[in-house]
């Protein structure tokens, strides 16, 4: 049972990483952030 344990373990913190990762491209893009597909303005595609 203690290798179950890790593996619930290692899910919990892998799903509280990708939500707080998920939060922030969320919060980026509602403050006007992030890839608009102009590229000549945030000059981030090259």
């Amino acid at each position: 049972m203690p290798s179950m344990l890790g593996k619930v373990i290692a899910l919990a913190i892998l799903a509280v990483v990708v939500f707080f990762a998920a939060r922030s491209v969320y919060r980026s893009h509602k403050k006007g952030g992030g890839c608009n597909g102009d590229c000549g303005h945030c000059g981030g595609c090259h």
